[in-house]
């Protein structure tokens, strides 16, 4: 065999091997429940615990935000999981190209697309339980989305 095949070779195992890790990684800590103590919580998990803590919500609201988050959730987790295919297509088209070619871009493109439409969904669910509040509940929760957007987790 070829020195340059071989030691190309081992050169792709190893990025193979360092891209399966790093996805592993990400999707491990994607799909870990958010602790509520953590110091650094995503915005959903800011405005979850505000609505079910901080605001007292009527009945009728609490089963309108369940339905939200219940959806919420679900799209969520999908999106998640689009994201996690997409990083191993990308671990492995790096791996297989050495270069950011055209499959290494096509999944770059899928996993950006998904983050965009996670943020998307994220903001809609925000919205969706916005509407659901009294204006005195909106101050308050618009407050928190505003502290978690600019001033960085709570």
């Amino acid at each position: 065999m070829n020195g340059a095949f071989v030691r190309n070779l081992a050169i792709t195992v190893v990025l193979a091997g360092l891209a399966a890790f790093a996805g592993a990684k990400l999707g491990a800590q994607h799909s870990q429940p958010v602790d509520a103590t953590q110091a650094h919580r995503l915005l959903r998990d800011n405005i979850y615990m505000l609505v079910h803590q901080d605001l007292k919500l009527t009945p009728d609201q609490a089963r309108q935000i369940d339905a939200i988050d219940a959806r919420y959730v679900q799209r969520r987790n999908a999106l998640r999981a689009q994201m996690g295919s997409a990083d191993a297509e990308l671990g492995l088209a790096l791996a297989n190209e050495m270069a950011l070619g055209t499959a290494a871009q096509r999944a770059l493109d899928s996993l950006q697309t998904s983050m965009g439409a996670l943020q998307k969904e994220t903001i809609l669910y925000v919205l969706g339980i916005r509407a659901v509040l009294t204006p005195p509940q909106q101050q308050i929760l618009d407050q928190k989305v505003f502290e978690s957007l600019t001033l960085g987790p709570v």
